[in-house]
């Protein structure tokens, strides 16, 4: 319940400004990875289910900001986004490769998988990074979606 509070909080801490909403998703995202990490047991648990919770509300924000700005090409660019989902594809057998490697290395069961957790770390410090460094980029094209919307009507 925890979780799913502080969830609700950042989502409205975001208010509608896709460049902040992905930076403060990500950086919880870091956050419930190192928690999963550095404990055991329901904890943990209920930190790597977190992520799940966290990548949902990233993913329009990623999908908002990285088309912005291409003018007539952004029919490309976002069909380039959709195959890029194909990372999802790349990342979780490296992470599993991970697993295997620090498995080998350690009789304690299980120890593998769950520091294989650092490779969702590096994942969500990049997004962290998109976040910050993408407000930047796109007030450089005249693009801002920190302004508060209002309706058309």
């Amino acid at each position: 319940i925890v979780c799913v509070i502080a969830l609700i909080i950042a989502y409205y801490l975001g208010q509608d400004k896709p460049a902040r909403t992905l930076l403060i998703f990500s950086v919880l995202g870091v956050i419930a990875m190192l928690i999963g990490i550095m404990t055991t047991g329901i904890v943990s648990t209920y930190a790597f289910l977190s992520g799940g919770l966290i990548c949902s509300i990233m993913w329009p924000c990623i999908f908002t900001l990285s088309v912005a700005g291409l003018g007539k090409y952004t029919t490309q660019g976002s069909a380039f986004l959709i195959m890029m989902i194909l990372g999802g594809a790349i990342i979780p057998p490296i992470q599993g490769k991970l697993a295997d490697y620090l498995q080998a290395s350690s009789t304690a069961p299980g120890y593998g998988i769950h520091q294989s957790y650092w490779v969702a770390v590096i994942c969500f410090a990049y997004l962290a990074f998109f976040g910050f460094a993408v407000k930047g980029i796109l007030r450089k094209q005249g693009i801002s979606y920190e302004e508060q919307s209002t309706a058309a009507h």
